[in-house]
């Protein structure tokens, strides 16, 4: 529990105790809300370091078709540019909370946050989803190159289909509980300071 929510606490329980102005108020709530995004900011750095350990030093087996090796090329390039340039958004919203004195300012560095994050979060999704189309897509290729008869390639072409959609299914899942746990504990935390910060300013009209 943070000093704000310890604040809120003796004050539902103690009606007798010291009140602050809203300007010590806005510095606490500044504060926690640089905590939490701050915490964004290094969740997302060390998913992006877990990404590209195992992209770097886990097995692979070596693609030969060309097509294939330049498609892997451009979807890595563009995932690892595209959560790169969300962390560097993160980075730049985290110093900007940390570094102004306007409500206002604050208010709005919050929303994009928050709004960064939800972008983030379903662009994970949708490179998931990418990543294990395009994986069938090249087993289905490479069965049909191995020139086996049409009736055992049509099998094991349904086969590994289901069983792909099955487990990518069941891995988006994961994700997205993942991302629902972590993300969604923080954005809740962030949005109960923006609300907080917006009951300030209607109360100083």
């Amino acid at each position: 529990m943070d000093g704000l929510d310890l604040l809120k606490k003796h004050w539902n329980a103690d009606k007798q105790f010291p009140q602050i102005d809203s300007s010590e108020i806005r510095i606490m709530l500044r504060r926690s809300s640089s905590s939490i995004v701050r915490w964004i900011f290094f969740i997302c750095c060390l998913e992006f370091t877990l990404w590209l350990a195992l992209s770097l030093f886990l097995p692979v087996e070596k693609e030969n078709l060309l097509f294939f090796q330049i498609t892997d090329g451009i979807y890595n390039i563009v995932f690892y540019a595209c959560i790169f340039y969300f962390i560097f958004q993160f980075y730049t919203l985290l110093v900007q909370i940390k570094s102004t004195n306007n409500t206002r300012k604050l208010m709005e560095s919050i929303l994009a946050v928050r709004n960064n994050a939800h972008r983030y979060i379903r662009f994970n999704l949708l490179a998931a989803y990418a990543a294990f189309g395009l994986q069938l897509i090249q087993l289905i290729a490479k069965e049909y190159l191995k020139g086996e008869p049409w009736g055992s390639m049509i099998f094991f072409i349904m086969l590994a289909s289901i069983l792909f959609v099955a487990f990518g299914l069941l891995f988006v899942w994961l994700y997205k509980l993942y991302f629902k746990v972590i993300y969604g504990f923080l954005l809740k935390r962030l949005n109960n300071n923006y609300e907080e910060l917006t009951r300030l300013e209607k109360e100083d009209i």
